[in-house]
């Protein structure tokens, strides 16, 4: 996005702060992620078989 847009973001209803994002635990998020991630390299690699 542009600077501008960034600059703007404060106005939109759902947009949080660079700060209240870092500050947010992603770790659970990141769990789930890998799971999906490596059942999908299951499944791709069961298929090239």
């Amino acid at each position: 996005h542009s600077e501008k847009d960034l600059s703007r973001a404060a106005e939109y209803r759902f947009v949080d702060t660079p700060e209240a994002l870092r500050a947010h635990d992603y770790s659970e998020m990141n769990q789930v992620l890998f799971g999906f991630l490596d059942k999908l390299e299951a499944r791709y690699k069961a298929a090239q078989a």
